[in-house]
């Protein structure tokens, strides 16, 4: 079985350069109060070409939706990859907010 990083899909899942395509996305999108702040949720499904299925979540409070890298919760998360020869490593991987989700696909660029 071949292995395939995890950011070669964040990348194509945030519109940049990348080697996979995206053949079928499902978005879900929830709100809820906590403590008086509400928090929104978008969850989205890419499928791709080699089969590999993977869940972008975001999870952000209007607390601090205007601060540039405010605190919010991004998690990729492979739900699958059965029909597919690849690995996907790390199976899962989480930020506190998108100036630590900009770092990580900027390291593994370079």
């Amino acid at each position: 079985m071949m292995t395939d990083e995890l950011y070669h899909y964040a990348e194509v899942i945030l519109n940049r350069r990348g080697i996979h395509q995206v053949v079928h996305r499902e978005s879900q999108q929830q709100q809820w109060l906590d403590q008086a702040i509400e928090v929104h949720q978008q969850a989205i499904t890419y499928h791709f070409d080699n089969g590999v299925v993977i869940r972008r979540t975001m999870e952000l409070d209007d607390d601090d939706s205007d601060l540039l890298c405010g605190e919010c919760w991004i998690t990729y998360e492979v739900l699958s990859n059965d029909h597919s020869p690849v690995q996907v490593m790390p199976q899962k991987k989480s930020f506190d907010n998108p100036c630590r989700e900009r770092f990580w696909l900027s390291y593994h660029a370079s």
